[in-house]
């Protein structure tokens, strides 16, 4: 795949879009394993910023705590600080931009070469959360149809 490089110096730089539940986990680990991307996922950094009390993850705790969505210059903040020297061949951004200011402040920092948008049937989506327990202290999370834990209801 070729395409104009990103102003981080990437081969590519892949946008994974979908639904909660549309699959973009298990896609991105294929990826990952299959084509060596790092994988930067919204959600997986929201956790780890908040977790390790970083200055950002101090913000968005307090938009979470009180029930809010975290502000678009946050999620952007810690995207942005995530990718900024990291000189991977390949970047894969998971749920990210979910909004237009988002996607517009992307748009300014780097150039992204494919956009992957899962389009799944809503009576999909609800089969499959349907399925699903996530592990509290582990943050995994497993799918009892496709992802099972080794030992049921156990992490």
């Amino acid at each position: 795949l070729q395409g104009p490089l990103s102003t981080c110096g990437r081969d590519i730089t892949t946008l994974i879009m979908g639904p909660p539940g549309g699959g973009k986990g298990t896609i991105s680990k294929k990826l990952i394993k299959d084509f060596g991307f790092h994988h930067v996922s919204t959600g997986d950094m929201l956790r780890a910023n908040v977790r390790n009390g970083t200055e950002l993850g101090k913000k968005a705790k307090e938009y979470m705590d009180s029930g809010g969505l975290v502000p678009d210059d946050v999620i952007v903040a810690m995207v942005l600080s995530e990718t900024e020297g990291n000189n991977c061949e390949h970047l894969l951004l998971d749920g990210f931009p979910r909004t237009l200011g988002q996607a517009e402040t992307l748009g300014k920092n780097m150039a992204v070469d494919l956009v992957l948008n899962l389009a799944v049937p809503t009576e999909e989506i609800v089969q499959r959360a349907a399925g699903r327990w996530m592990h509290p202290a582990s943050g995994r999370t497993y799918a009892y149809d496709y992802n099972p834990p080794k030992e049921e209801g156990k992490d």
